[in-house]
């Protein structure tokens, strides 16, 4: 067996081994225990605007689409697995020109989006969206500022209980 063809073996296996070592976003949703978010939730703000938000499954459970609109903005945002970390990342835009990259974890038992967002002036924003039940039953989100270390500012800025959207 040529030197090459043994390079090429030992590439493509160690390949199948970090395929098969890396959980699914399926896997990740799963043991956080969020397949309950899945759906579209309709919630108002602070005064009175309707929040209409979203979490469908979409290439074979390989993402997680996110949209929303509250007021005349909206939103689409894409979760998926980083194939060279292994870790939930999060990339998204709305209307008004903001674009955001962000990483998912584990907040007190509920699921944490911290944002890294640029907006359409070029002005950058560090944030964080916190999805958990709300008391009651529901959607919780809350809105928290970051600080300069990556901890998220307590208490939430804004916090918006969504009921949710019945399928037709």
């Amino acid at each position: 067996m040529s030197l090459r063809k043994l390079m090429l073996g030992a590439a493509l296996g160690g390949l199948l081994i970090t395929a098969q070592a890396q959980p699914s976003l399926a896997d990740l949703v799963s043991e956080a225990q969020a397949e309950w978010m899945l759906g579209t939730w309709e919630g108002t703000t602070n005064d009175g605007t309707l929040l209409t938000h979203s979490f469908a499954w979409e290439l074979d459970k390989k993402v997680i689409l996110m949209r929303g609109k509250v007021g005349d903005m909206s939103y689409l945002g894409i979760a998926s697995i980083d194939s060279a970390t292994g870790e939930p990342k999060y990339v998204g835009f709305d209307s008004q020109g903001n674009q955001s990259k962000g990483t998912w974890a584990d907040e007190g038992g509920d699921v944490a989006l911290r944002l890294d967002s640029t907006g359409a002036d070029g002005a950058k924003r560090k944030m964080a969206v916190v999805f958990g039940r709300a008391t009651g039953g529901g959607l919780e989100m809350r809105l928290h500022q970051v600080d300069q270390w990556g901890y998220l500012d307590y208490p939430a800025g804004l916090t918006i209980k969504l009921k949710k959207k019945e399928s037709k």
